[in-house]
């Protein structure tokens, strides 16, 4: 997989996608991966998947063996699939889907682990973002790392890496999800000129003041309240720190795992360190309370 950068640029029309994210809101959307969020809404449309089929969002639930097709739901969104046909090679398509998220963060995680019984040959290798529509409170994150991806911009996406995405904001964001099986080279799954900057380019990071220590005991105090019906609620604000300060590499994993170690309860130690294994080590076994970008 190709690590996560800036690839190139294409022209959006805003006024077309206007009218078929219009249209696409009366359309059934997935909410496959809500138990990734804390706070508010994350939600898909395929687009193309393999069989053509709309099904319900959840990459493992399609027939890998089967190419890739417009769903019913892309023929009713004629400028996006557009979008799709003119920029891309369908050959290594997998599944194309608009992705709407709003007022929420998703815990840092990592795709892709529970692909691993799919064929080499058919499972998701490369994975693009192109948003759609966006604004200042839509940011990424990959390691201690926090960025914006701008209107037009298309993004090579390193989904194996720890990362998470946050809509810090009541007004949504609609990103435009490519997942591609892999190709002898990269730049065969596009029609336009790549520019890859081979990293996330600096004026595309959020800069953010280092955390105080203020600020990190005030988070380990979460501990005195945390409990089995709050914990996400807990996770959430230490998630949206992250956003806006700098507390160093795996902040926010390492500042969960304090919380937990100084919760009285070990129901609530054991929580956290199981969501941990689920979204960062494998997901064979989902949590009870069911897991995008």
């Amino acid at each position: 997989m190709v690590d996560t950068q800036l690839a190139g640029r294409v022209e959006i029309d805003s006024a077309a996608v206007t009218e078929d994210l219009a249209r696409a809101a009366t359309l059934r959307f997935s909410e496959a991966y809500s138990d990734y969020l804390c706070g508010g809404l994350w939600k898909s449309l395929m687009l193309f998947a393999t069989g053509g089929e709309g099904g319900d969002g959840l990459i493992t639930n399609y027939d890998h063996s089967r190419k890739s097709g417009v769903t019913a739901f892309g023929e009713q969104l004629p400028y996006l699939r557009q979008l799709v046909e003119r920029n891309f090679h369908l050959e290594n398509l997998n599944f194309a889907r608009i992705a709407e998220m709003t007022n929420s963060v998703t815990v840092p995680h990592r795709d892709l682990l529970e692909l691993e019984d799919i064929p080499q040959e058919a499972r998701n290798a490369h994975r693009m973002h192109i948003p759609l529509d966006t604004n200042e409170g839509a940011l990424f994150t990959e390691d201690n790392v926090v960025y914006r991806m701008a209107l037009g911009d298309v993004w090579f996406f390193d989904a194996s890496k720890v990362h998470g995405a946050a809509a810090l904001t009541t007004r949504s964001r609609t990103h435009l999800i490519l997942d591609f099986t892999d190709a002898a080279d990269a730049a065969d799954v596009v029609k336009f000129p790549l520019e890859p900057t081979g990293r996330i380019p600096e004026d595309r990071v959020s800069k953010r003041a280092s955390l105080t220590d203020g600020e990190l005991q005030a988070l380990y105090r979460l501990s005195d309240v945390v409990d089995l019906e709050n914990y996400r609620d807990v996770f959430g604000l230490v998630i949206k720190k992250h956003y806006r300060r700098d507390g160093g590499d795996d902040f926010v994993w390492r500042t969960l795992t304090e919380i937990g170690r100084r919760c009285p309860d070990p129901a609530v130690r054991s929580k956290i360190q199981e969501e941990q294994r689920f979204f960062l080590m494998e997901r064979a076994t989902p949590t009870p309370d069911g897991g995008s970008s």
